[in-house]
């Protein structure tokens, strides 16, 4: 049974007048009696009773009535909530993210943004490496990830961040006052490093490149416990900072050349609820920035 002609039952059965349905449904009124006699033979009933100038509902025309209405009302609303769906507006959202997007302020920030402009859409979170959310995000587990390092071409990214690292450490450390903080001021020193995704294989890359070697001394899961430890006088660490954060010292590293960077991936660039993520965590970037 087709939508379209329930439609023009309705229509005909509000008003069991075929001359005044077509005005409303604005078609001609033979085409539309053609219509109606369609769906009765569809359905091998007889919905109305005809007299020469006016036609009246059967008791099977009134039952089906009462059923159309309610069935059309929900069709509209599904292809009203369809269109929500594809603008982003209804549905979930899933999303991954590595904990630096949360440290920076930019997700929590932006989701701030869509939880106003999208009252009505679940948003999920998960805690995953870089790695696993590029995986997950090809096979459309993930919406959106957030990550450290931008895949291949097989994935839309878009940069979100990319700040300066700065030399954490203790506040009564020798180096938290120096002048000026050379590489050979750091060879040899204890430090704290990230153990998440090679967080101590990419530190003693970018040290091997700016020519100082650290000792590492501690892998913690965190930049909260990298700066804890710092602060108690473990070792110096560098974080992707430049503010002054409790008992430890900022400094920054002109010739230090790594920087943090956080990339937003997904399978494509298409309006919804993954655009507008990504658009309010650029907006606040550049508001920092």
């Amino acid at each position: 049974m087709e939508l379209r002609l329930l439609r023009y039952f309705v229509a005909v059965a509000r008003t069991e007048h075929v001359g005044r349905a077509a005005e409303q449904l604005h078609v001609s009124q033979s085409p539309l009696s053609r219509q109606i006699r369609q769906l009765e033979d569809e359905l091998g009933v007889r919905l109305f009773t005809r007299s020469h100038r006016r036609i009246r509902l059967t008791e099977t025309g009134r039952w089906l009535l009462a059923e159309a209405k309610p069935l059309l009302e929900r069709a509209s609303a599904i292809a009203r909530d369809a269109r929500r769906v594809a603008a982003g507006e209804l549905g979930r959202i899933a999303i991954g993210f590595v904990t630096a997007a949360m440290a920076t302020g930019l997700l929590p920030g932006a989701l701030r943004t869509l939880r106003t402009s999208h009252p009505h859409l679940a948003i999920g979170l998960t805690l995953m490496t870089s790695r696993q959310q590029s995986e997950a995000v090809l096979r459309g587990e993930l919406d959106l990830g957030i990550v450290h390092v931008a895949p291949g071409p097989q994935l839309a990214s878009d940069l979100l961040v990319e700040e300066p690292y700065a030399l954490a450490v203790a506040a009564d450390h020798p180096l938290a006052h120096r002048r000026a903080i050379k590489p050979g001021d750091l060879d040899g020193q204890p430090w704290i490093t990230l153990a998440a995704e090679g967080g101590r294989d990419r530190l003693l890359a970018a040290c091997a490149a700016a020519g100082f070697v650290p000792e590492v001394v501690a892998e913690v899961p965190d930049r909260a416990s990298v700066l804890a430890l710092i602060a108690a006088g473990v070792g110096i660490g560098i974080v992707p900072s430049v503010r002054q954060v409790g008992d430890v010292v900022l400094r920054t590293l002109p010739w230090f050349g790594a920087t943090n960077r956080l990339w937003a991936i997904r399978r494509d660039r298409s309006p919804g609820a993954s655009d507008a993520l990504v658009t309010a965590m650029i907006a606040k970037r550049r508001r920092r920035g």
